[in-house]
């Protein structure tokens, strides 16, 4: 059950990373300046790598979070791959739309993705991540738990914010922009960090829970 539990959290933190850099070219408004919808799924990223560090150390959240880097990578790849093979002729509409969401940029008819938000992505991600993993270990030896876990994921994601904001956003945006942008990330990021919580410490009491039933068993 719990080796079931770590492939669960693993694959969705990879798969939430995969979703969020698909949906990161849909576009929406909030106050007045564009955001990507990818910030709405993104920050959840944290939930996965909070639970696999309580439940199975920080060793394997950083594996979990290595894991999620490289498979990123494949998809791109295949997504490059993909894009670029001769496509058959009754099919050439759903190509195209395939080719400009997920490879949008060419050169001489060789389709990539847009680097630079990938770019920042995958550094934002592996720094927040193990941001947040290193200092949830060391918090929850000397404070509460909830506190822990609230001081880990809100501080990670501001670390993740900040890195993919300067690196996809720097000089295309107006500096006045660009705090705005920071502002509308770090104000989902709040919301989506009290959603966090809860769920981690529900995860938390069943776990609780479960070594309870498990201690009355054995006895």
């Amino acid at each position: 059950m719990k080796d079931g539990r770590k492939v669960f959290f693993s694959t969705l933190l990879s798969v939430l990373l995969i979703i969020s850099n698909i949906v990161a070219i849909k576009v929406t408004v909030v106050a007045k300046l564009p955001l990507s919808c990818s910030v709405f799924i993104y920050p959840f990223t944290y939930l996965c790598t909070a639970l696999i560090s309580e439940l199975y150390g920080n060793k394997d959240a950083r594996k979990s979070i290595l894991y999620a880097i490289i498979i990123q990578i494949i998809v791109l790849l295949a997504y490059i791959l993909v894009t670029n093979v001769p496509n058959q002729i009754n099919s050439i509409d759903k190509a195209n739309a395939l080719q400009k969401v997920l490879t949008p940029y060419g050169i001489n008819g060789n389709y990539y993705p847009e680097l630079r938000p990938i770019i920042a992505t995958l550094v934002a991600f592996t720094i927040g991540h193990i941001v947040n993993v290193g200092l949830y270990s060391f918090a929850k030896k000397n404070t509460f738990k909830l506190i822990a876990v609230a001081l880990s994921v809100i501080i990670g994601m501001i670390v993740d914010t900040c890195i993919y904001v300067l690196i996809s956003q720097m000089g295309t945006l107006a500096g006045n922009e660009l705090v705005l942008q920071l502002i509308n990330r770090f104000v989902v990021n709040v919301v989506a960090s009290v959603i966090i919580i809860i769920l981690f410490m529900i995860f938390s009491i069943r776990k609780k829970e479960e070594v309870k039933t498990t201690k009355k068993q054995k006895g």
